[in-house]
């Protein structure tokens, strides 16, 4: 169990910082963009209100350039005119996830990774999944833990574990690949992100600092749930010629330092009547008595998501909490 909080709480505390402010550069190659842009991001300003980390701003050309040497001026049949620079949140996800898992152990939670669920434990008398068998991956025990709901948020094995309860269950998830390259750091400059919301593809370029390297990306396709996601070629490729449209140096095959690909778990709802309600946006469901399913959503939305999945378990489960929800106001071990 996770319970040596005293070494979690020196773990956080000698980690890198778990967030950080970083400006993001978004190019600008005709007027009405830069208008567009600049209209868009001073509402974005507007809703942050005081939580806003640094007002966004318009950048000429020539100063585009002295922030970010390598962006193009000049590209096939097109200038750069400017750019608008605004503030994002960058965070480390492998640490949040220590941090929660540490926050969870100092708030009660009995905490295991490394763990499997083999089997739900079912009321037989009123069809209610109360529990299920679990495996320790490291130890190779097998327990039985009970519970008035159980929470599935297993991410893309989501179908998976409703199939546990019910072989007949719907598929709810549409998996989609999403691949990102390492480039060494002289590509982009250590305190400045580059992103163009949507390219000749329609799709979304960027090109980020991070830990003293540069972190290029993304592909949307569709791709086969499995533990370990490989990118392919033709994905790094695709990356490849998706910034150097953007950049005045040629970006090679060999600068690629690494490569990796994550699977995100679009979701159709398995109340809706037809294929349609494909969903970025987190989906809560309980669509088997006891088992209640939370999938898809974002980092950037996480407690909200948090938030939802507990409503529904309470409501499942009719419990009777003391207090409202915490979840706004709780600040993770290390947040400070």
């Amino acid at each position: 169990m996770f319970h040596a909080l005293e070494e979690c709480q020196q773990v956080i505390e000698n980690a890198p910082h778990l967030c950080n402010a970083l400006p993001c550069m978004t190019p600008c190659f005709n007027w009405f963009e830069a208008v567009y842009f600049w209209m868009g991001l001073k509402l974005y300003d507007l809703v942050a209100g005081p939580r806003l980390l640094h007002l966004s701003r318009y950048y000429s050309a020539q100063e585009s350039v002295e922030l970010f040497p390598t962006l193009a001026r000049k590209g096939k049949d097109r200038t750069l005119k400017g750019t608008v620079v605004y503030y994002d949140g960058q965070m480390n996800d492998l640490r949040v996830n220590v941090g929660l898992a540490c926050t969870a152990a100092l708030a009660g939670a009995a905490v295991l990774n490394h763990a499997e669920v083999i089997s739900f434990l079912k009321d037989e008398g009123c069809d209610r999944i109360i529990g299920a068998h679990i495996q320790d991956n490291l130890t190779g025990k097998e327990f039985d833990a009970y519970a008035k709901v159980v929470v599935n948020a297993a991410g893309p094995f989501c179908d998976s574990v409703r199939k546990m309860a019910d072989n007949d269950a719907k598929r709810t998830i549409c998996p989609s690949s999403g691949v990102h390259i390492v480039l060494p750091d002289y590509y982009s400059p250590k305190g400045m992100g580059l992103i163009v919301p949507k390219t000749k593809d329609g799709c979304v370029v960027f090109m980020l600092p991070w830990l003293g390297r540069t972190v290029a990306g993304t592909t949307d396709s569709s791709t086969t749930i499995t533990m370990l996601p490989e990118p392919n070629e033709v994905e790094i490729e695709f990356i490849l010629d998706a910034i150097c449209d953007y950049l005045n140096v040629k970006v090679r095959r060999v600068d690629v330092l690494s490569a990796w690909s994550g699977i995100c778990p679009l979701a159709t709802d398995p109340r809706a009547k037809n294929t349609e309600s494909i969903s970025r946006d987190h989906v809560v469901c309980e669509d088997y008595p006891g088992l209640v399913t939370i999938t898809v959503g974002k980092w950037t939305t996480y407690r909200s998501m948090a938030e939802d999945a507990v409503d529904t378990a309470i409501k499942s489960g009719k419990l009777s909490p003391t207090n409202k929800c915490l979840t706004y106001n709780l600040h993770l071990i290390g947040g400070d």
